[in-house]
């Protein structure tokens, strides 16, 4: 991909942009000029990658990218992730990539660093003009990147955790007309409502009234929460104890019910319609990782609603069909076919439905003996008669695996080659299968042993 120069930028925006039709939404700017790039290479291949560009107040600002390998730049969904307070987006990257491979899409991770927004009302709070928010600067960005496409994309998705959820749902509430195609906002540790409390804490102060609310409220925003996500002011520092934060919950699981509950009757008191839902992720903590998978599925599967969990006396027919433990030597070990082999990323374990009824695995728990958890099923949908599914210990899994669905644990499934037992629970924990290997990590061996090279 080529740079492109600021006078070309300029000429761009004397244009249709992106090849479409003159007077069609693709063809606006509403939120001003696209960003100007810096270097916009990392765009033109599939894979990882990252682009900088100028943002409004002058700061260069990178993000970093992963082009899934099915990407189509001219139709392909863009999706735009944004990083919590600690501002660490490779980790975000890295955890959402999978996602991005998978529906083929164009993933953006910008980078708010703390030497340029210092602040973290810098990152996801500013009150000033709508076209020099640090949220428009998503508008700005994806202008630029469809105009490097020459795409036609009329949209792009949004996810965001802990403060960058708080970026989302401001972002969709203080920029009327974003085109945002969908958005998860995940554990946010408060919010913005749309009620008349004072700023930031309601909207008393703020130039949104009613024909914004109605726009938000028609977008299809899911509030994502983690079951666990539990903590307290009194036992976290991160969770703001200000009596205004307070009165929305104890805890950030707390506070995203409340916000979706206010959203919703405030929606019903307008008479105006409403798409949001209210989504939890069974098992999660505080942990984007943890979030990403279901956000995948929730973002790029609108109006498919989530599996309700089977139950182990359900699930006679499900069996561990294979196990890798120490993938082998050279290509033949690159098992998520990624390009490289990788001793804890090629681990598998492969799940498979033998029997005549769907299994919805949703909230069920894959682990070992040190950590009986090293992968919890996202939500989604049934594993269907005659399918599988293959969790990977990492990576970016690419091209097709047969019939299998295909899943990558956030922290490995440091399979231990020596010996080991992999258990399966369903969502209440009752043992659905088990198998082992080796000496058995030093505890009682599975009915169902295994030799592993």
């Amino acid at each position: 991909m080529r740079l492109v120069p600021l006078v070309t930028i300029a000429a761009m925006i004397a244009l249709p942009a992106c090849g479409a039709a003159p007077g069609s939404d693709a063809a606006q700017a509403p939120f001003g000029a696209p960003a100007a790039w810096v270097d916009d290479s990392g765009l033109g291949a599939s894979g990882f990658g990252r682009v900088t560009f100028t943002a409004r107040g002058g700061n260069h600002v990178t993000a970093l990218v992963y082009r899934g390998s099915g990407f189509d730049p001219a139709s392909g969904p863009i999706w735009f992730v944004m990083h919590g307070a600690s501002r660490d987006a490779d980790r975000y990257l890295r955890a959402a990539a999978p996602v991005a491979e998978r529906q083929g899409a164009l993933l953006i991770v910008p980078h708010f660093t703390k030497d340029a927004y210092p602040r973290e009302s810098d990152y996801s709070g500013p009150w000033r003009d709508r076209r020099d928010t640090t949220y428009a600067e998503i508008e700005h960005l994806f202008d630029a990147v469809r105009g490097s496409l020459r795409g036609r994309q009329q949209g792009y998705y949004l996810f965001g955790h802990s403060a960058g959820a708080q970026f989302t749902h401001r972002l969709l509430t203080f920029l009327p007309g974003a085109r945002a195609l969908g958005a998860v906002a995940a554990n946010a540790g408060w919010y913005t409502l749309p009620t008349d409390e004072a700023m930031p804490y309601g909207l008393r102060g703020s130039t949104v009234g009613p024909r914004q609310l109605r726009a938000l409220f028609a977008i299809p925003l899911v509030v994502l929460l983690g079951e666990r996500d539990t903590t307290t002011a009194a036992t976290d520092e991160l969770v703001r104890g200000t009596p205004e934060a307070q009165a929305q919950g104890s805890t950030r699981i707390e506070r995203g019910r409340f916000y979706f509950r206010t959203a919703e009757a405030k929606s019903k008191e307008m008479g105006a319609g409403f798409a949001w839902r209210l989504a939890i992720v069974p098992r999660a903590p505080h942990d984007a990782a943890r979030m990403l998978p279901s956000a995948g599925f929730l973002l790029f599967s609108p109006g498919v609603p989530a599996c309700e969990a089977s139950e182990a006396a359900e699930a006679n027919d499900l069996k561990i069909a294979r196990i890798l433990v120490d993938p082998p030597k050279g290509d033949a070990g690159d098992a998520n076919r990624d390009g490289k082999r990788d001793p804890s990323d090629d681990e598998l374990v492969e799940l498979a439905n033998t029997g005549k009824t769907p299994l919805c695995l949703s909230g069920w728990a894959l682990g070992d003996v040190e950590d009986p958890e090293r992968f919890v099923f996202p939500l989604g949908r049934a594993l269907l008669p005659g399918r599988s599914i293959i969790v990977f210990g990492g990576g970016v899994p690419k091209g097709s695996f047969g019939d299998a669905e295909v899943a990558t644990a956030p922290r490995g499934l440091d399979l231990t080659n020596v010996g080991d037992v992999i258990t399966l629970r369903d969502r209440k924990d009752s043992v659905v299968r088990q198998v082992s290997w080796g000496d058995c990590a030093g505890v009682p061996c599975a009915t169902d042993h295994r030799a592993m090279r």
